[in-house]
């Protein structure tokens, strides 16, 4: 090409790169642009979806490690008393789980079942301040609840604990249908209602109600037969079913409420032994035996049907299990639970007696009426209890899953009423490789 061709063409050329490259610019900034302004749109979003999320609770982000933080009555769990044993598969063991050295106090102090510790390390304990420094972040009204919780040192405050757990609003007495209070006794001149519980120091109780109540004129009650309690005064005192709705009420805030206990399953032994294996027991020979002995024993005998009086003890768990579990009929007042015969969630009772220390506790009720002129001691004279070798003996005739469900029967009177699941359960299911979880 020529020079002056090439002269001509060559700035011609350079302006056109010139405009090119300045479009080509320009385009890659709008191109930029757009995607800060997409990237910064998106973020948005993104952030605001994070904000949804966490305020609507789907996304625990904030969430402190502090077991104290956040808490509901789903994490007050009182722990039943479980003997460690030498394996360590039986008993709760909670040395691998870090708490709070404040929460930790807390949960062995509200502890109503005394004996079960909870272990802790010995690095666990010298990593926690145990007394908080004056910079510790001030507790909420929540966190006081939690370190200042209700005494649980009596069997009625464990009783109210409970019951407030499981039934939050109160039934007003007035709500409470009769037939629900029919094992109360009452003694206007006192004041007293007392609900008998079968197996219980009744006939002792049924004795000082009747001399409370001035039906009998003694302060003695070892002078009032036993044939006199259940026959000539076996109406008297009266039950509080027989009073009218305004006054059951009246009498439920008013009085002073008394319940006996014992051990469940102690009582359910006595109640075999007195209603199966006493000749005297000719009724329910009757009513129970010969059906239990039907129904559960296999190639029984007409003889053995209808005589009725050699129920095993495993042919009764049996029958009690089958019963409970299908719910076609009340059991009866001598083996029934507690808190079916009494409802101690539906009545705030005052007092909770034990058969373990019925003679001191019937003495504290008589003190506390201003009866003591009334009635003279001795209260309750037969206070023997079925020794743990007699009770491994005999719940050892039954199967441990039998046992297990046995036990789940009558949990919510161990729970409610303070006592410790028995060792000789622990003992026998364990022997049967059965897992007590409850």
């Amino acid at each position: 090409m020529s020079k002056r061709l090439w002269s001509k063409f060559l700035p011609e050329r350079c302006a056109t790169c010139s405009k090119c490259f300045m479009r080509l610019r320009k385009s890659m900034f709008r191109s930029i642009v757009t995607l800060v302004k997409v990237t910064l749109v998106c973020l948005n979003l993104w952030v605001l979806a994070v904000v949804l999320v966490v305020s609507l609770g789907h996304w625990r982000v904030f969430d402190s490690t502090d077991p104290r933080s956040e808490l509901d009555n789903s994490h007050l769990i009182v722990r039943r008393e479980l003997k460690e044993d030498n394996d360590g598969r039986l008993g709760v063991r909670m040395s691998n789980i870090s708490l709070n050295p404040e929460l930790s106090q807390v949960l062995e102090a509200h502890n109503p079942f005394p004996g079960h510790a909870r272990d802790v390390s010995s690095a666990e304990k010298s990593s926690h301040n145990i007394n908080p420094g004056p910079e510790s972040p001030r507790p909420s009204h929540l966190d006081q609840h939690i370190l200042n919780p209700p005494a649980l040192d009596s069997k009625e405050a464990n009783l109210r604990h409970f019951c407030k757990q499981q039934h939050p609003h109160k039934v007003a007495y007035e709500q409470i249908p009769k037939g629900k209070l029919n094992s109360i006794l009452v003694d206007e001149r006192h004041k007293l209602l007392f609900c008998q519980i079968p197996g219980v120091a009744i006939n002792e109780w049924r004795k000082i109600m009747l001399v409370l109540s001035g039906v009998v004129n003694t302060t003695n009650i070892e002078t009032i037969t036993g044939g006199d309690v259940y026959g000539k005064y076996a109406k008297l005192p009266k039950r509080l079913d027989e009073y009218s709705d305004k006054q059951r009420a009246e009498m439920l805030k008013k009085y002073f409420k008394v319940i006996f206990v014992r051990d469940p399953l102690e009582r359910l032994v006595i109640a075999y032994r007195t209603k199966f294996v006493s000749k005297s027991s000719k009724y329910f020979h009757r009513a129970y035996g010969s059906p239990i002995i039907k129904k559960y024993r296999k190639k029984a005998t007409a003889a053995e049907i209808k005589e009725g009086t050699s129920v095993k003890f495993s042919e009764f768990v049996k029958f009690i299990i089958d019963n409970e579990h299908s719910g076609a009929e009340a059991l009866n007042e001598h083996w029934e639970q507690y808190y079916k015969q009494c409802h101690p969630c539906l009545v705030d009772y005052d007092f909770v007696g034990t058969f373990e220390q019925a003679e001191k506790d019937t003495r504290s009720v008589i003190d506390k009426l201003k009866a003591s002129k009334s009635v003279k001691p001795p209260y309750v004279t037969d206070t023997k209890a079925v020794s743990q070798s007699e009770l491994t003996k005999i719940y050892s005739e039954i199967t441990p899953l039998e046992l297990n469900s046995l036990f789940k029967i009558y949990s919510p009177d161990y729970t409610l009423f303070g006592y410790h699941c028995p060792s000789f359960v622990h003992d026998l299911l364990k022997k049967g490789k059965i897992f007590h979880d409850y």
